[in-house]
C-alpha cells in the first residue's frame, strides 16, 4: 500500500479540544454526533439524529462502583449538561486520537481501552467513539473520538457529579500558568508520548516496522518535511459529496502524491544498496531522504533498538540480500551475522560485539556465538614479512576487495560477503576472510571443507606453497590435505618444511594404500562394464564389436557366436549393462564350453570318411557295434 509517510513511520495524530457552551457547542449533540445515535438534549429541548452516520464502534467506561445511569449514553451527558451552569462552561473535553493502519482491526477496541485507562483511573466517565472513513489515498482511516466528562461521579450530588472539575483530569492536559506548575504545554506534551508509546506496543504486537513518533518534524530532524494543512472532517466529507477538491485539499492531496512518489523512489533506492552491500559501502549515493537508510534498515528489522542512528553511524554497510538473514560490518572491522534470532559474531573486536549485546538487551536476539579467528594460512614469503599489528583496522582497496572476490565465485562459492577489511567466505559454520596473500579462518573448528577451501587457494594463486600458523592439529589437517593436492607446507613458526605427528603421517599412508585399493577396484568395475557392453553390442550384430570381444576375451566371444541361438541373443540386448555384469563368469564358463564341443565337433568331421555307406555296410557296423558290447569284460 503506498503511503506518504516514510517506511518507519505510523500516523500519529492526537489532537485536544473542549466543547464550551458559549461557543454554541452541546455535549449531547457532540455524544450523538460521534456514536451516529439520536439523542435529545433536555436543557434545550433539541433533538439530535445522526443515525444515518457510521461508527465502527461506541461505548463507555466508567470507574468501578459507577452508577446504571452512566452506561445510558442519553442519561450521562444530560447530567453532564445539567451540571454546568454557566454560559461559558465547558461541557466536555474530546480527545482525538489517529490509529496507524498496521493496528489489525480485531485490536483497535484494545487499543482505545488502554488509552483511556489513566483517564478512567482519574476519575472520568469516557465515552468512545470508533470511526474509520477513507483517507485521501482511498483508505480508511481508522480513529477514535474521546469524550471526557469534565467532572468526576459523586453520588452526594442531585446530577451524580461534583461540584467543581476533575482537577486530576485536567492536569493531564493543561500545566502551566493557572493551570499549576511546570511549563505551559508539558502536559500535553507527556501525554502525547504516553499515547505514542502506546501505539507502538501494538504496532509492535502486530509485526509491523513502524513505529509512532510524538515529536514535531523539526525536533525529530525532518528539516525537509514540512506538517501538512490540516483538514477537518467536515472538509474532507463536503470535498467528496461534490467529487471536487477546494484550495485546502487539494494541496493536501498534492504533498501526499509527491510524499508517495518520493517514498518509492527512496525504497527503489535503498532496495539497490540493501542487497548490493559492495555498492553500499563504496558509493556516495545517499537515498533522497535524509534520514540515514541504514538508520531505516535498523529500525525496519529492530523496532526496539535503542539510538539506531548513531549505531548506523557505526556500520560500514547493512547487507539484507539473503532472505531470512542480516549482515552487518562495522567501521572497525567487526562483523555480525543474523539468523533465526541468533547472531554470530567475529572480525575485530568492539563495535560488533556492542551491537549485537544491544540488540539482546532490545530483545531482538535469542543468542550470539562469538567466532574467534583461530588459524591463518599465507603465501611463502621471500625474505622477511613485516609483522602486523593485531589490533590494526585492515583496509584493503575496493578494486583488490573485488579481484579476491572474483577469484572465489569463479571457485564455485556464493557466499561471499566484500568488505574493507577483506574477503569474507561462508564455509559452514566457518568464516574464512582473505586478504590476498593471507587467508584467516574463524570459527569453533576449522571444517575439513575450508580447510580444502583454503588449500584450493595456494594451488590456484600462491604456487602451490604456503606458510601455516595456528595450533598443531590444524596445521596438520592442512598438510595432511596439502599432500593431496600437491602443496608444499611450511611452518611459519621456524620458517622450515612442516613435520606433521607420526599419527597424522600413519594416516596419510593408510589413506594411501586405502585409495591404491579403491583405484584397483574401480579400475575392475570398469572393465566389467567395458565387457558387459561390448558383450551387447556384439549380440546385437556388432560385427566389429564382436572382433573387439574376441581380442580382449574370447570365452565372452564364443558365448555369443557358438553358445546363444537368435531368440537367447534378442533376449540378452534388452538386459542393462548392471544386470550383465554379475553374470560374466557364467558366460565365460558357457562360452567356453560350447568352444570345446565345437573342437570336438570338427575333430569327428576330419576322421570319418568321406564317402556314403550303403544301407547293408550300415546295418553290418551296427551289428557288429552290438555284438562288441555284448563281449564279456
Amino acid at each position: 500500500m503506498a503511503s506518504s509517510l516514510p517506511p518507519d513511520s505510523a500516523i500519529f495524530n492526537v489532537r485536544v479540544s473542549v466543547f464550551q457552551r458559549s461557543a454554541g457547542r452541546s455535549a449531547v449533540a457532540a455524544a450523538a454526533y460521534r456514536s451516529a445515535s439520536r439523542l435529545v438534549d433536555d436543557r434545550i429541548g433539541e433533538t439530535f439524529d445522526y443515525t444515518k452516520k457510521q461508527a465502527e464502534d461506541s461505548f463507555i467506561v466508567a470507574p468501578p462502583e459507577a452508577p446504571a445511569w452512566v452506561l445510558d449514553r442519553s442519561a450521562l451527558w444530560n447530567r453532564v449538561e445539567a451540571a454546568e451552569r454557566r454560559k461559558d462552561a465547558v461541557v466536555a473535553r474530546e480527545v482525538l486520537i489517529t490509529i496507524p493502519r498496521d493496528i489489525p482491526a480485531d485490536t483497535r477496541r484494545a487499543f482505545a481501552e488502554a488509552a483511556v485507562a489513566p483517564y478512567v483511573a482519574a476519575g472520568a466517565v469516557v465515552d468512545v467513539a470508533l470511526h474509520r472513513p477513507k483517507a485521501a489515498d482511498s483508505e480508511e482511516q481508522p480513529h477514535i473520538h474521546v469524550m471526557l466528562a469534565p467532572r468526576a461521579l459523586d453520588a452526594s450530588q442531585p446530577v451524580g457529579f461534583a461540584k467543581t472539575r476533575n482537577a486530576a483530569l485536567t492536569a493531564m492536559f493543561e500545566s502551566g500558568g493557572r493551570h499549576g506548575g511546570g511549563e505551559r504545554g508539558e502536559a500535553l506534551t507527556r501525554e502525547r508520548e504516553r499515547i505514542a508509546s502506546l501505539m507502538n506496543e501494538f504496532l509492535a504486537a502486530a509485526g509491523s516496522a513502524r513505529r509512532a513518533d510524538h515529536r514535531t518534524n523539526a525536533a525529530r530532524g525532518l528539516h525537509d518535511r514540512e506538517p501538512e494543512p490540516t483538514m477537518g472532517e467536515g472538509r474532507k466529507a463536503a470535498a467528496r459529496k461534490r467529487q471536487k477538491h477546494d484550495r485546502r485539499t487539494e494541496l493536501v492531496s498534492s504533498i501526499r502524491k509527491e510524499r508517495i512518489q518520493e517514498n518509492e523512489l527512496t525504497a527503489i533506492e535503498e532496495e539497490i544498496m540493501a542487497v548490493n552491500a559492495t555498492r553500499q559501502a563504496r558509493s556516495g549515493i545517499r537515498p533522497r531522504s535524509r534520514v540515514d537508510f541504514k538508520t531505516k534498515l535498523l529500525k525496519e528489522h529492530f523496532p526496539d533498538l535503542r539510538n539506531p542512528e548513531g549505531w548506523a553511524a557505526s556500520l560500514h554497510f547493512i547487507d539484507a540480500a539473503a532472505p531470512g538473514a542480516l549482515r552487518l560490518a562495522a567501521k572497525d572491522g567487526g562483523h555480525i551475522e543474523i539468523r533465526d534470532r541468533l547472531a554470530k559474531v567475529y572480525g575485530m573486536r568492539g563495535q560488533a560485539d556492542a551491537l549485537a549485546d544491544a540488540l539482546r538487551t532490545a530483545d531482538d536476539l535469542d543468542d550470539i556465538e562469538r567466532l574467534e579467528e583461530l588459524k591463518s594460512l599465507r603465501r611463502k614469503a621471500n625474505g622477511v614479512r613485516p609483522k602486523r599489528d593485531p589490533e590494526e583496522v585492515l583496509e584493503l582497496s575496493p578494486d583488490r576487495v573485488e579481484s579476491i572476490a572474483d577469484r572465489w565465485r569463479s571457485r564455485g562459492f556464493t557466499k561471499i560477503t566484500e568488505a574493507k577489511d577483506g574477503v569474507w567466505i561462508e564455509i559452514g559454520k566457518c568464516r574464512l576472510q582473505d586478504l590476498g596473500d593471507e587467508l584467516r579462518i574463524h570459527g569453533p573448528a576449522a571444517s575439513d571443507a575450508a580447510v580444502r577451501a583454503m588449500l584450493a587457494k595456494a594451488v590456484d594463486e600462491w604456487d602451490s606453497s604456503l606458510e601455516v600458523f595456528g595450533a598443531k592439529d590444524f596445521k596438520d589437517s592442512v598438510w595432511l590435505e596439502a599432500q593431496r593436492q600437491g602443496v608444499v607446507v611450511y611452518d611459519r613458526d621456524t620458517g622450515e618444511l612442516y613435520v606433521p605427528s607420526e599419527e597424522v603421517r600413519k594416516k596419510f599412508e593408510a589413506d594411501n594404500r586405502r585409495l591404491r585399493s579403491e583405484g584397483d577396484e574401480m579400475a575392475a568395475l570398469k572393465s566389467h562394464k567395458a565387457m558387459a557392453s561390448l558383450l551387447l553390442e556384439a549380440a546385437a550384430g556388432d560385427a566389429a564389436a564382436l572382433k573387439k570381444l574376441q581380442a580382449n576375451d574370447k570365452d565372452l566371444a564364443d558365448f555369443v557366436a557358438l553358445h546363444l541361438d537368435d531368440e537367447q541373443r534378442g533376449r540378452l540386448v534388452g538386459k542393462p549393462e548392471a544386470d550383465v555384469v554379475p553374470a560374466l563368469p557364467a558366460f565365460r564358463y558357457y562360452g567356453k564350453a560350447a568352444r570345446q564341443d565345437d573342437e570336438e565337433k570338427r575333430k569327428r568331421e576330419v576322421l570319418a570318411p568321406d564317402y556314403a555307406l550303403t544301407p547293408e555296410e550300415e546295418l553290418a557296423i551296427a551289428d557288429d557295434a552290438a555284438a562288441e558290447e555284448r563281449r564279456p569284460r
